[in-house]
């Protein structure tokens, strides 16, 4: 029986079933970021992809658990409920990092079908965006300015208007996954308008009036927020810089970062928009196991539109490479 160089049985018996391939490599090109030479079910593709596999998830496994401690810290402070949607999503990818870096390069099969038989609290997208920015999210979650400005934010909360709504904010962000809210650029963001309005000293009261002008017609509510984004010498430092996507080449400049945070302030009481998105890449030998994948994708679609309430915004992205050569 024939072995590779590392030791990994090559007879077509040890190969995986092409169903299993196909998810695997979805999964590990998606949320890993694995390339292949050859996506062909193979022996040689087999060993790749597990030696690759390994590679990435013994790498990214301790920012993975540190994330999610660092997470839960941060939401028992704060008195978020753990079973929200970014924790869920850290645990989902830590779990699948550990399920994986304890294998070896002897079992590539083993690695594979671990891989496809990966069970995702939210979506395999929302993994890849919490694994990607994992390093950054940590940074901030320990951020010792950050994390003074929500303390602070905290102890006023209940007699300090501007004070509450700014951690309300903060723990939207904390709340919502990668895929709907940046936490290393939006918490930050919160944090810095906040940490302005904390130095400005304006007293709670003043605030409360201006917020009562704004709700009789006095001033516009973004003109009222927008005041209490100031002075400009008053931030915090941004994270060091992450890869930037194409669909990115521009950055925002601060006065739209700005603008932003208090239209976001703004717009607290309409109802919230519930963004769902599933998405799945890769390649797959033949129609029939394209079709597996795009029924899957779809009824995970359903679950999440069926779980949510209120306006929501669906967006499913299947995209494929079909192999079938006609058999």
């Amino acid at each position: 029986m024939a072995k590779s160089r590392t030791g990994i049985d090559s007879s077509a018996g040890s190969l995986p079933e092409p169903t299993t391939w196909a998810r695997a490599v979805v999964l590990g090109t998606g949320i890993l970021g694995v390339s292949l030479t050859e996506r062909t079910l193979s022996a040689k593709a087999l060993e790749e992809l597990g030696r690759k596999v390994l590679e990435v998830v013994r790498a990214i496994l301790p920012a993975a658990r540190k994330l999610v401690e660092a997470l839960e810290a941060r939401a028992t402070e704060l008195g978020i409920d753990h079973d929200c949607d970014r924790l869920r999503t850290a645990r989902s990818a830590r779990a699948l990092c550990e399920s994986l870096a304890g294998k070896t390069l002897r079992d590539a099969r083993e690695i594979v079908e671990a891989l496809a038989a990966a069970r995702l609290e939210t979506s395999s997208s929302a993994v890849q965006a919490s694994l990607g920015a994992a390093d950054d999210s940590i940074e901030t979650l320990d951020d010792p300015l950050v994390l003074g400005v929500l303390k602070q934010l905290a102890g006023r909360e209940k007699a300090d208007l501007s004070a509450s709504k700014y951690l309300r904010e903060a723990r939207s962000i904390l709340r919502q996954d990668e895929m709907r809210r940046s936490l290393s650029v939006e918490l930050r963001m919160v944090a810095g308008a906040a940490q302005a309005y904390l130095l400005s000293g304006t007293p709670s009261a003043e605030g409360a009036a201006l917020h009562g002008h704004a709700e009789e017609g006095g001033l516009p509510k973004s003109a009222v927020l927008a005041s209490v984004v100031a002075p400009a010498d008053v931030r915090i430092e941004a994270s060091r810089a992450a890869p930037t996507p194409p669909s990115a080449t521009r950055p925002r400049s601060a006065g739209t970062k700005r603008i932003s945070l208090t239209q976001t302030l703004a717009s607290e009481g309409a109802l919230p928009l519930t963004r769902i998105s599933v998405e799945r890449r890769g390649s797959t030998p033949d129609r029939k196991t394209a079709r597996e994948l795009l029924a899957e994708a779809v009824r995970e679609a359903e679950q999440k539109l069926e779980a949510s309430k209120g306006p929501a915004l669906l967006s499913v992205l299947v995209t494929l490479d079909i192999s079938d050569k006609g058999a």
